[in-house]
């Protein structure tokens, strides 16, 4: 009956308790709040009574803003049935479901929130006899997102409660708040870095809110996010401009704890750390916090006895002990910020290290730094990998002190006002680079710091098949090894046993990973030359062995120097293939696409088939170092162009190339073989001259011989005149001048001149496609030419020649024909018989 009766009174007085429960709320309330529906029910929140609201909307409190301060699926407002009996309505609890707050501060710093009025509502309607109020003890948020937008300060945190529950208590002005629940922190964005990313939170909080003050009393409240817990405790004054008075304190802290804190660009590289033992922290907040004010910030921590490690390797740096502070100044802002960290001292691999750090006004930094440490180094790059390196061994002692203005080095790297010194030690150090396949290997020596210059007493160590040793020095060696684009400039004496170009030309790439678990070496890429542009060296060169493909040489001494990307010599001088050969010129290499290489060369007493053989045949197979014998001396002037893996660009070659060749030997050439109408196959076979000297000339990839004079062994053509061109594409022009009567030779004052009669070939085509043929234009010149200078007997040209030889061949017409063809070599797949000689000579 007593159940019944409830019913019944609760359908009866429905409207009349939404009625009297909206009329008070609108006492309270600023801005609208739109409600799709309100009902009256014993069910929802049983066993109290509660007044429902269906897709609540509250307007904010900034008339520009439409974006709402509050949406809710569902707001439950619940009071005892024992109020309704008495017939006093208060309402107790409040849910809300499903829902989203918005809190945003606009540019000005003026708030959306508020919407309570400011006058005491609860006195009002006591004094007007209302029966209906609200006295809230408690409050349940379930699956509620909170945004708090601060424009001015360019802040935004978005968290959502899945269940908090809050327990309220009012004594007069007072409001006491337990609150305890989970929350899920999506971000706490801060400019432009998120803090506090995703992360699971397990809120403890105690607040007393007095409300004539306006002043929130933080009791000692809890903040947990895994198993370490962040303590706070203070007052937040809001009656004006907000101030703040808060301590904090970390409890059961690590090295993952604090790091899952930091924004993703500071915790990703430490994220791998772990840690054991005693890490600590512990601070304050202090003074007004507005858009144009920060509070003041002290912040101490450390560390005592702790390990920390990488997650991959059981080892790491143990016995660390550490005091640190952080504070903002006196103006409580980045430029007037300290952080500090002092006494730091542990053990790492067994090993010991030191150090303080000193880090002043983060928006114009000035640091002092001091460091030293006893290293082992695949250890220290277990624990601090770095990208550039892939793994490396050896022991490196270290003493560094710095003291400045980092804008400053910057900028002047040099300055007066930047101080450093220090001294690095390496001891058959090994690093595996991450681009080279090749390691450095056997690292030893010393690098002297005093202020930004380094001096190297001496330095030494192997890439690949390559060694080297260095002694000098070097201005702005810090700068260039900590900051981007500094020059380094060097002097330094350089000396090697063996350089390798075959490795030192090439870009190596690291090992790839196949199918998961197995490593394969991916192919080498071809040569590669490049200069730094930030390096101006001075090398005295001396180097006992230089290898490059078939080149060997050795005893190469000289000065390189390098510069804005031009590497030069005054003179280097190398000895190989048997001779001696210097070099002075330079190598341009500041278009990368396009090397230009510009020498002077000259060289003594070179072997020629060993020079054809070291060259590879200079890329062709027409003459090759089975078919020349002899001494070479020459000199070239030359000016080469290069892609970037050394391809030359042989449309861009030009040279000058003066060439004497004593000893000389021409053996099988193939060619020379069809001229036995002169002399027998065997001497042509092994056609020996004891000098020869003439100048070539190199453009537009064509070889030019001016005409040149050969005496030969060959007594039928013991003097050969021979001029043409030869192409890179391998198409001869060769025309070759030889006496039929060569005992005229010897009679200078003969009415036939010096020459004599001669025979006049062309040699034309390629080299697996040539034929050599009756050269009639040039005979035809050369009978103009005698025309107008020589006797009138002996214009006929080539028909005295043809008469004088005995030939029947009737005089050739007015109108020179086209050549005619004297014979046709095409290169044949297989060897082939020779033909007789009679079977091609004929007039």
């Amino acid at each position: 009956m007593l159940l019944g009766s409830v019913f019944l009174g609760v359908w009866l007085g429905k409207d009349r308790i939404i009625g009297l429960f909206v009329e008070e709320a609108n006492q309270y309330l600023r801005t609208p709040v739109r409600v799709s529906k309100i009902d009256l029910s014993l069910v929802d929140q049983f066993p109290r009574l509660s007044i429902t609201l269906r897709d609540v909307v509250v307007s904010g409190s900034l008339p520009q803003d439409t974006v709402p301060l509050a949406r809710a699926r569902t707001l439950y407002c619940a009071f005892n049935v024992w109020d309704l009996v008495a017939g006093r309505y208060r309402v107790r609890t409040v849910s809300v479901v499903d829902g989203q707050v918005q809190v945003r501060l606009d540019a000005q710093g003026k708030p959306n929130y508020d919407v309570i009025r400011t006058s005491n509502a609860e006195e009002t309607s006591s004094q007007a006899g209302n029966s209906f109020a609200f006295a809230l003890e408690n409050i349940r948020v379930r699956r509620v997102t909170a945004v708090y937008t601060d424009l001015a300060r360019r802040q935004r945190i978005t968290a959502q409660a899945s269940d908090l529950r809050a327990k309220l208590t009012l004594e007069n002005d007072q409001v006491t708040i337990r609150a305890t629940g989970d929350t899920h922190v999506q971000a706490i964005r801060l400019d432009d870095d998120e803090y506090v990313r995703d992360k699971q939170l397990k809120v403890n909080a105690n607040m007393v809110v007095d409300r004539r003050q306006r002043l929130l009393l933080i009791k000692p409240s809890e903040l947990q996010i895994g198993p370490a817990a962040y303590g706070v405790a203070g007052t937040i004054n809001y009656g004006g401009a907000t101030n703040l008075n808060l301590q904090f304190e970390g409890h059961h802290t690590d090295v993952q704890s604090i790091v899952a804190l930091l924004p993703p660009r500071m915790a990703q590289r430490f994220s791998v750390y772990r840690s054991k033992g005693e890490v600590y922290f512990r601070g304050a907040v202090r003074g007004l916090m507005t858009s144009h004010n920060d509070p003041r910030v002290e912040v101490s921590f450390g560390c005592r006895d702790a390990s920390f490690y990488h997650e991959h390797y059981a080892e790491g740096a143990e016995h660390v002990f550490l005091t640190g502070t952080f504070h903002n100044g006196n103006e409580h802002a980045l430029r007037t910020s300290t952080l500090e960290l002092a006494r730091v001292r542990g053990i790492l691999q067994g090993r010991p290290f030191s150090g303080d750090l000193r880090y002043e006004n983060f928006t114009d930094p000035s640091v002092r730094l001091k460091l030293q440490a006893d290293l082992d180094v695949g250890r220290v790059l277990h624990f601090y990998p770095v990208a550039a390196v892939r793994g490396g061994s050896g022991e490196a002692k270290l003493a560094f002190q710095f003291a400045g203005n980092l804008r400053q080095f910057r900028a002047q790297p040099a300055a007066l006002a930047v101080q450093s010194a220090g001294e690095l030690t390496l001891q058959n150090v090994r690093l595996q680079l991450r681009d080279f396949a090749q390691p450095f290997t056997g690292l030893s020596g010393t690098f002297r710091l005093e202020h930004n210059d380094v001096t190297v007493p001496a330095f030494r160590g192997r890439l690949g098949h390559s060694d080297f040793q260095v002694k000098g020095a070097g201005r702005n060696g810090l700068g260039w090894l900590l900051l981007p684009h500094q020059p380094l400039i060097a002097k330094a004496d350089f000396t090697a046993s063996l350089l390798d170009f075959d490795q030192l030309l090439r870009v190596h790439t690291a090992p790839r990973r196949v199918g998961g678990s197995k490593r394969t070496r991916a192919k080498a890429d071809p040569y590669e030359f490049a200069v730094s542009p930030n390096l101006s060296l001075d090398l005295n060169t001396s180097v006992r062995h230089v290898r490059f493909r078939r080149f060997r040489g050795r005893d190469l001494r000289g000065m390189i120097r390098v510069h804005d990307q031009v590497v030069s010599s005054p003179s280097l001088g190398i000895a190989a293939i048997n001779g001696y050969a210097t070099v002075r010129g330079f190598v341009d290499a500041r278009q990368p696409k396009l090397l230009k290489v510009s020498t002077t060369v000259g060289c003594s007493r070179l072997p020629l088939d060993s020079l054809f053989y070291v060259f590879e045949d200079f890329g062709q197979s027409f003459i090759t170092s089975r078919h020349l014998r002899g001494s070479l001396t020459a000199s070239a002037e030359s000016d080469v162009y290069f892609d970037r893996q050394l391809t030359p660009l042989t449309d861009r070659l030009e040279a000058e190339v003066r060439a004497t060749v004593r000893n000389g030997e021409l053996n099988n050439f193939q060619p020379l073989q069809k001229l036995s109408m002169v002399a027998s196959r065997e001497k042509l076979r092994h056609l020996r001259f004891a000098e020869l000297t003439n100048n070539f000339y190199i453009q537009s990839r064509t070889v030019y011989l001016p005409e040149m004079e050969v005496r030969s062994n060959v007594r039928a053509a013991s003097l050969l005149r021979v001029t043409g061109t030869h192409t890179f594409d391998q198409v001869m022009d060769y025309h070759i001048s030889i006496p039929l009567l060569p005992g005229l030779l010897q009679r200078p004052n003969s009415s036939l001149g010096a020459s004599g009669p001669s025979l006049l070939l062309a040699i034309q085509g390629t080299e697996d496609n040539f034929r050599v043929s009756y050269d009639r234009a040039r005979v035809q010149a050369n009978r103009a030419s005698a025309t107008t200078n020589a006797p009138a007997r002996l214009s006929e040209g080539p028909s005295a020649l043809n008469r004088s030889a005995g030939s029947t061949a009737p005089l050739p017409p007015a109108k020179a024909p086209e050549p005619r063809k004297l014979f046709e070599v095409k290169k044949p797949e297989k060897k082939q018989a020779q033909p007789q000689t009679g079977e091609y000579f004929s007039f």
